[in-house]
């Protein structure tokens, strides 16, 4: 009969065992009474995605900035072309269902989770690509060579990948037709190690202290201990055996926003532990920011219960665009030019983030620096000197 948490309180059965310590003991695997540390499996990035709002805030934000810059094809003096008709074309249309954003955002949530990020981009004839598909990188497979040294190629460490439509089907995609993005972890070539890995204690801290919440929320709200207050000359005395068997029951079938009416003179005892001493959301403050760190990114751009200041929320927007965004996604564009055969031809992929708001401070400084520099240049070239034109562009800053 033992099947409800107040049942167990109040050891309403013919046992004779402490039913609130069974209670415990028969649930170790709720958090309470485990003497083992809990870890999760970080060989499942994406149900850890699904599972842990924190991380996928996370992610979610560097894929969001990472796909705001827009795409610019520059030939090698850094001049924007405009009439390389096939890459034009599959920027404006990647895929039936994607925009080139909507392609960017892709893999960068997949290279945030696995390190990894897969596109199939095929090769057509006259080396031409009109479609690019970001594929889960859970379901890629590479399959390896076994040589690394003095390899100039992909094709020289990867023969080919496997892409698994389920457990057993899958469809072998040649070197030229796959596009590889990979974040270096410092030691692996290929198929680095993610940086999930290294959030593994701080994940397994938060879905704890979730189910810990949890627990206290639902079961745990209102520990403790109904005693009877009556005395007489003698002291105290127990409570009657009827009145007690009474409260149990009415405490059994009360629902957990009801309140126990009784006519007994009863005490109540608390045992529960005050939520706040717990530290719970300290707790979860701490985790949260062992994954925004990972992700180098700041702390101000994410909810936060002691709140930001508008200067803070800006100032960490822009220091997360100029220290990680810009970086990441340049090397991003570099190895998509590379892999498309772009840089054979002299040409390059970037992003362009002159529009983003909150870096527009930046341009307008460096544009009031360029008209010092220049009146500077031609203050000297009034006064008589003359100077070259490397010499005009060195301190023009060009």
């Amino acid at each position: 009969m033992a099947n409800d948490f107040w049942t167990s309180i109040f050891g309403w059965s013919n046992q004779n065992s402490d039913k609130f310590m069974q209670y415990l003991n028969n649930n170790q695997q709720s958090y309470y009474g485990t003497k083992d540390a809990v870890w999760v499996d970080t060989n499942k990035p994406f149900e850890l995605y699904l599972q842990v709002p924190e991380l996928r805030t996370v992610i979610d934000k560097r894929a969001s900035m990472m796909a705001s810059g827009l795409p610019v094809l520059k030939n090698s003096d850094g001049e924007i072309v405009t009439d390389h008709q096939w890459v034009q074309d599959l920027i404006a249309k990647p895929n039936p269902t994607q925009s080139w954003s909507d392609v960017i955002y892709s893999l960068s949530v997949n290279d945030g989770l696995f390190a990894n990020a897969f596109a199939y981009c095929p090769k057509r004839s006259f080396d031409i690509r009109n479609l690019i598909v970001p594929l889960p990188s859970s379901k890629v497979k590479l399959k390896l060579s076994g040589r690394y040294l003095d390899q100039m190629e992909t094709g020289g460490m990867i023969e080919n990948y496997q892409f698994y439509y389920d457990g057993k089907k899958y469809e072998t995609i040649e070197i030229d037709d796959m596009v590889y993005i990979n974040t270096p972890d410092g030691i692996h070539l290929v198929n680095p190690r993610n940086r999930i890995e290294t959030l593994r204690y701080p994940l397994s801290n938060i879905i704890a202290q979730y189910k810990k919440r949890n627990v206290l929320l639902e079961n745990l709200s209102a520990i403790g201990i109904l005693s009877s207050n009556q005395s007489d000359l003698g002291g105290s005395l127990p409570m009657d055996p009827k009145e007690k068997r009474q409260i149990q029951q009415d405490w059994i079938k009360r629902n957990s926003d009801q309140i126990v009416i009784t006519e007994s003179n009863v005490d109540w005892t608390p045992m529960s532990y005050p939520t706040k001493q717990l530290m719970l959301f300290e707790e979860l403050d701490a985790d949260k920011m062992a994954i925004i760190d990972a992700y180098g990114l700041s702390q101000y751009l994410f909810a936060s219960s002691k709140g930001a200041t508008f200067t803070n929320v800006f100032e960490g927007m822009r220091m997360t665009y100029q220290d990680t965004i810009i970086p990441e996604t340049d090397q991003l564009y570099a190895t998509l030019s590379h892999q498309l055969g772009l840089t054979d031809q002299g040409l390059k992929l970037c992003a362009d983030f002159s529009h983003v708001a909150v870096l527009q401070k930046d341009q307008v400084m460096q544009s009031d620096a360029m008209d010092k520099r220049a009146n500077a240049v031609l203050k000297i070239i009034q006064s008589g000197v003359e100077l070259s034109d490397d010499e005009k562009r060195a301190l023009l800053g060009i």
